[in-house]
C-alpha cells in the first residue's frame, strides 16, 4: 500500500472502473484506508456490466466506438489489454479509431482467462464521485493514470526541440505522455493548445494540459496538471513539477485543455 493511491488511479492499473471496485469489494463509500485488500477483478463473466446494451457487456465479441472512446477506455469497459485490442483488429500504437469504427473486443480464450482472474493488491484512496457515469469515471482514471505515467519522467534533461525518450522539451513531453495512451496530439504548444476543450483552472483536473506565455507570443509552454494545484513539465533544464501558485507561473498562466475523451 502506498499513500496517495486512489480508486481512480487502482482502475486505470487494472483496466476497470471505480465502480466495478466499489461493487466487487461492497464498500458504501469510495474512501478506502491504508492496509485494506481489494478484489480488482471479477470472477465472474457478468461482473463490471453496468450497460443493457450487448455491445457493452465483458462477454461480446465487438464493439462499435463511441465519440469519446479511446483504446484506453475500450480496454477498461472490456477488461482486455490495449496490447490485445491492437492484436485482435490490425492495430498498431500510432493507429486511431473513430466513432462508428467496429473494433473486436474478446476472442473465446481471451475471454475466458479475463473472467476467471482474480488479483489482490493493497491500496489507499482519494475517493471518486458519487453517482458519475462509467465514462466520466474511466475517463477520470484515464487523467490520474496520464498524471502518473508523467512522473516517471522526473528529471530527465531538458532539450530544444527533443521529443523523448530520453530527453524532451516541454511539448515534447506533452505529445509522448499522451502518446502512450493512443492519445494523438500535435507536436507544438501552439498546436496543443488548440485540441480538447477549455477548462477553467477552478475545474482542472489530473490529466488536463495547462498553458503559459512564456515569450509573449501566446502559449509558447505547457505542461501536464497533477492536482492539488501541481503540474508537470520540461522547463529549462529538466521534467520537474512546479506550483500554478508560484508568482512566475501564476503570472504567466493563459488557460488549460482537456483533451481525454475528446479524441479517439
Amino acid at each position: 500500500m502506498r499513500a496517495g493511491d486512489s480508486l481512480y488511479g487502482i482502475a486505470a492499473k487494472y483496466h476497470v472502473t471505480v465502480r466495478d471496485l466499489e461493487e466487487w469489494n461492497h464498500l458504501s463509500s469510495t474512501v478506502i484506508h491504508p492496509g485494506q485488500i481489494l478484489v480488482v477483478s471479477s470472477t465472474s463473466s457478468s461482473a463490471g456490466a453496468s450497460s443493457s446494451s450487448s455491445a457493452s457487456r465483458p462477454g461480446a465479441t465487438t464493439y462499435v466506438v463511441q465519440p469519446g472512446d479511446s483504446l484506453w477506455s475500450i480496454s477498461a469497459k472490456f477488461h482486455v489489454s490495449m496490447a490485445q485490442l491492437e492484436a485482435w483488429n490490425g492495430l498498431s500504437s500510432s493507429s486511431t479509431i473513430h466513432p462508428g469504427e467496429t473494433l473486436r473486443v474478446s476472442s473465446s480464450q481471451a475471454a475466458s482467462a479475463v473472467h476467471s482472474a482474480s488479483k489482490l493488491s493493497s491500496l489507499s484512496s482519494r475517493g471518486s464521485a458519487p453517482g458519475a457515469s462509467n465514462a466520466t469515471l474511466a475517463q477520470s482514471a484515464l487523467g490520474f493514470a496520464v498524471a502518473d505515467y508523467a512522473r516517471t519522467f522526473l528529471g530527465d534533461p531538458y532539450e530544444w526541440g527533443a521529443s523523448g525518450p530520453s530527453a524532451f522539451d516541454c511539448s515534447g513531453l506533452i505529445q509522448y505522455v499522451f502518446a502512450h495512451f493512443y492519445i494523438q496530439l500535435p507536436r507544438t504548444s501552439y498546436a496543443q493548445y488548440e485540441a480538447g476543450v477549455p477548462v477553467s483552472e477552478s475545474e482542472l483536473e489530473p490529466g488536463d494540459i495547462v498553458f503559459f506565455d512564456t515569450y509573449g507570443s501566446g502559449p509558447s509552454h505547457d505542461g501536464i496538471y497533477l492536482g492539488n494545484g501541481q503540474f508537470i513539465n520540461a522547463a529549462s533544464t529538466s521534467v520537474e513539477i512546479d506550483s500554478l501558485s508560484d508568482p512566475y507561473w501564476a503570472s504567466h498562466y493563459i488557460g488549460a485543455r482537456r483533451v481525454i475523451g475528446q479524441n479517439g
